[in-house]
């Protein structure tokens, strides 16, 4: 797709995720016959979006689509629908990013090495001035474990690409497994309903389903009670996809040895919330994907698919 007119509205309260000098400079260099404009805010975007026919940003209207009579494709950074939506219409291409899973897939790494190698006991220990070398006999390898991948998107496919890698064995379920027989780095690709009789040979279960009524409470109690005895629980998807009472539940009773958060299904998590208290449980605030690299990640997976337009 041949863009003359290029909008960008990328400004976001974190910093990782606003548009920098070097980002335009990249964008410069690989569209040099491309009019660029930035918008100041969402004013300003608003005003300028008639004349572009591409545009760049972390919010997008359903009614304003019709203030942009030549846009042809609308490409956001983010991978859920819950700032731009797309349009009603279908005249113009929306895109929403994939390319996530290459920062969120190491988040996913800290979080089982931390349970795996003990860096909870390595912390407290330091802080203790204890030199407790036989306390680490029961660290486990991931070469020696099982991970069950629950939504094999394209951020399924991508954590299962590393932790292969480490020799990890790898089921993904996913709710229409047609055309993934074979699907590289994964031992099998199994449909939700067969997921009960996988959890109890799972070491480490990975969430990463979207948001929406699909997947609301979607891992029912019924699902706790199938996992393995001790085994760990990671969720970098969306926060409603179980009951956090359903997971504390599990975790006071010693079903669960740990579980890895990123989302909740009230952000910021309140003070209030009971999670914040368990000490087998380590708590990042939805920022799984925040890295330096992210926007360089995005703006390469754009230019990619404008070439293929």
């Amino acid at each position: 797709m041949k863009i003359h007119n290029l909008l960008i509205h990328l400004h976001n309260n974190v910093d990782a995720f606003s548009l920098k000098p070097r980002h335009l400079d990249l964008i410069r260099g690989m569209l040099p016959a491309t009019r660029i404009t930035v918008a100041e805010g969402n004013s300003d975007f608003l005003d300028r979006l008639p004349a572009a026919d591409c545009a760049l940003t972390w919010v997008f209207k359903p009614d304003w689509y019709e203030g942009a009579p030549r846009l042809k494709a609308l490409f956001t950074p983010a991978a859920g629908h819950d700032w731009v939506a797309a349009d009603p219409t279908g005249r113009v291409k929306t895109f929403y990013g994939s390319f996530h899973g290459r920062i969120m897939r190491e988040s996913l790494l800290a979080m089982m090495l931390h349970f795996n190698r003990r860096v909870g006991k390595s912390l407290s220990d330091q802080q203790g001035r204890i030199w407790d070398r036989p306390g680490y006999s029961d660290c486990v390898a991931l070469f020696s474990q099982r991970v069950l991948i629950v939504g094999f998107g394209s951020l399924g496919r991508s954590i299962a690409e590393l932790l292969a890698a480490f020799g990890a064995r790898i089921t993904a379920v996913k709710r229409d497994t047609r055309g993934f027989a074979g699907a590289p780095h994964v031992d099998k690709v199994i449909p939700f309903g067969s997921l009960e009789e996988e959890l109890p040979s799972a070491d480490h279960v990975v969430l990463v389903l979207p948001g929406g009524a699909a997947t609301d409470g979607i891992f029912t109690p019924r699902h706790f009670t199938a996992m393995k005895p001790g085994a760990y629980l990671y969720n970098l998807g969306r926060g409603n996809c179980y009951r956090e009472e359903d997971l504390l539940s599990a975790l006071k009773t010693g079903r669960l040895a740990g579980a890895g958060l990123d989302v909740f299904a009230e952000e910021p998590l309140p003070p209030a919330s009971a999670l914040w208290d368990q000490p087998n449980v380590v708590i990042t605030p939805h920022s799984s994907a925040i890295s330096r690299e992210y926007l360089d990640l995005f703006i390469h997976e754009w230019v990619g698919i404008l070439r293929e337009l």
